[in-house]
């Protein structure tokens, strides 16, 4: 499979094994999937998505340079009507997020996502865990 991109979970980094970003009527979903890795004698594949991104009814062509933040999805100003979520060891919402959208080139985008998570794993990887994604991915709009 075709390397595209990256997503830290604190100093850990996953390759992105997947990443597709695609519009379905009026909302946008995301999906990042990773690469399986070893940490404290388990497997880590986190799993990055948000089902239903509120970006307005626009066109994939006009997805470069937008950009959506949110500081927790209990907020009332909470843009979108899904939650974005990362699965490590359970299905977590994400907080204090900024999404970017960039550049798109042979039907993908570039795509950087940072925010806080939590994970639970141990007193390391509980909560307030710092990610970082910059990918790029496969766009479609149907």
């Amino acid at each position: 499979m075709k390397f595209c991109g990256t997503l830290s979970l604190r100093e850990r980094i996953f390759q992105v094994r997947e990443a597709k970003l695609a519009k379905d009527g009026e909302l946008w979903s995301l999906e990042i999937e990773t690469k399986d890795e070893e940490f404290d004698g388990e497997t880590w594949s986190p799993y990055l998505y948000h089902q239903g991104l509120k970006l307005g009814n626009i066109a994939a062509n006009q997805l470069a340079g937008m950009v959506s933040s949110w500081h927790a999805c209990t907020d009332a100003a909470y843009p979108h009507p899904e939650l974005g979520i990362l699965y490590v060891f359970g299905h977590e919402p994400v907080y204090e997020c900024t999404l970017c959208f960039g550049q798109i080139e042979e039907g993908r985008i570039d795509v950087k996502w940072t925010g806080l998570c939590d994970v639970f794993w141990d007193d390391t990887f509980k909560d307030k865990i710092v990610f970082a994604l910059e990918c790029q991915a496969e766009l479609n709009q149907t």
